[in-house]
């Protein structure tokens, strides 16, 4: 019998084992690139260059039973051709039998990432607490979105709260983006770069609205030890600074005709250099769908960011864009971003069998302020800078693009894209077509 009691005490103390559940989720994709003339020169022999991209992505969700979930998802990048491996001009060879040596010593692009970690714990059937570090999405993505167009999609370490209504649902987050330098000179004894931010998501509209939201972001950011006044609107390091960022989004559809109508704007100050940060954005889109004609839609979308005309006074009046979705807007060759740029859009899609796509969109831009600096994405380094202060035209942009779904979850896409610059880059003798040619092919699982 003592034997016994001695057994039930052991099993009492060890520690309990808790049923819990895995699922996974995988994609891999992968990226060929051909670009032509991207610096826009009008050379004799024109220049162009190719890469090879690749991208494996795998999300883990824990479930202990129906209250707790947690999520870890991972990201390994590569560019095809590693740096620093193999460089005979230099001296620096390692030999042919080191090329295949991906240890991570010499690119870190051999390394996995970790893109989401985050815990949920639902409270109740109306409340849901998500703490860590992990993607948001807030209305149609033009504020703050993912972005998993990007090698790494956008994270956010913090704390969100959902409060989940029959008429509307709330989301409330703080977030910690950054710990700054705390050494003399600082604003704060701890000094951080913080944000807290409302969406609201109403559900009880008219069948003509499918999304109205409002959104309110306050950004609050400490000066580190390293922040000086310049002149007009330079400064050096990080100064003190508050900003309110505001806007909505509404969209819906009647008959065959869809719309959506995103405003958002900011305002604040760089307290201790008393200079004024102001900016908006306006981004509306107006569609036709045909469905009885392969599923054919075509819209027109017009979209303007503020800019600023005179950089030496004390105030900015450039709209600064936020975590927003940048490949689907201002063109798919990912040449501007927003900042000063107002474009129209053109698009055209059509089904041209239940699993092949076809599109095409063409897109004008100019700068909202000709005096003002050009906002470049990843392809458009060589049409950056101030340009011609005196032109605001910046060029046109084709696309045109198919995908093809296969079964298993297979897809592949092909695009050609064509940029003409405008006026503001002949003085730089930039007048050549930019042409590029892009392949993608991606599987989930």
């Amino acid at each position: 019998m003592k034997k016994m009691i001695g057994v039930i005490c052991l099993l009492a103390l060890m520690p309990q084992a808790h049923a819990g559940e895995l699922s996974n989720t995988a994609e891999f994709r992968l990226r060929y690139q051909v670009d032509q003339d991207s610096d826009g020169k009008s050379d004799v022999k024109p220049s162009s260059t190719n890469a090879w991209a690749h991208r494996f992505k795998l999300g883990s969700t824990f479930r202990s039973g129906e209250k707790l979930t947690a999520q870890l998802t991972l990201l390994h990048n590569a560019t095809w051709g590693h740096t620093g491996l193999y460089q005979p001009t230099t001296g620096t060879s390692t030999g042919d039998s080191n090329l295949g040596t991906m240890d991570g010593t010499r690119n870190g692009e051999n390394m996995v990432l970790v893109n989401e970690a985050y815990g949920s714990w639902m409270v109740s059937n109306e409340w849901l607490i998500r703490f860590g570090r992990g993607a948001l999405h807030m209305a149609d993505g033009r504020v703050i979105s993912p972005n998993d167009w990007q090698p790494t999609p956008y994270a956010f370490e913090g704390v969100l709260v959902t409060w989940d209504k029959e008429f509307a649902r709330f989301n409330g987050y703080g977030v910690k983006f950054a710990e700054l330098n705390s050494a003399g000179g600082s604003s704060a004894s701890d000094p951080e770069i913080n944000s807290y931010g409302l969406s609201v998501d109403w559900k009880s509209l008219p069948e003509f609205i499918k999304m109205a939201n409002l959104h309110l972001i306050q950004v609050n950011v400490d000066k580190d030890s390293t922040a000086t006044a310049g002149t007009g609107l330079s400064t050096t390091g990080i100064p003190k600074e508050s900003r309110l960022r505001y806007g909505f989004v509404v969209s819906g559809d009647a008959m065959n005709i869809d719309y959506r109508l995103t405003y958002a704007g900011h305002t604040g100050e760089f307290k201790d250099l008393k200079v004024d940060r102001t900016g908006s954005m306006i981004d509306a889109e107006l569609g036709y769908r045909m469905a009885e004609w392969m599923n054919s839609r075509i819209s027109f979308l017009y979209h303007m960011d503020s800019g600023d005309s005179n950089s030496n006074d004390k105030k900015s009046e450039t709209y600064e864009p936020y975590f927003y979705d940048r490949h689907e807007n201002a063109g798919w060759m990912d040449i501007f971003m927003w900042g000063n740029l107002t474009y129209m859009q053109l698009r055209y899609t059509m089904d041209i069998m239940d699993d092949l796509n076809f599109a095409a969109q063409y897109l004008i831009f100019t700068q909202t302020k000709k005096e003002g600096a050009i906002s470049t994405d990843n392809n458009g380094s060589s049409f950056g800078g101030a340009g011609d202060t005196t032109k605001d035209n910046l060029g046109s942009e084709l696309d045109l693009a198919v995908s093809k779904k296969y079964e298993g979850g297979f897809m592949i896409t092909a695009r050609a894209g064509m940029f003409s610059p405008g006026d503001e880059f002949k003085a730089a003798d930039k007048t050549d077509t930019y042409t590029q040619f892009f392949l993608e092919g991606k599987m989930n699982f």
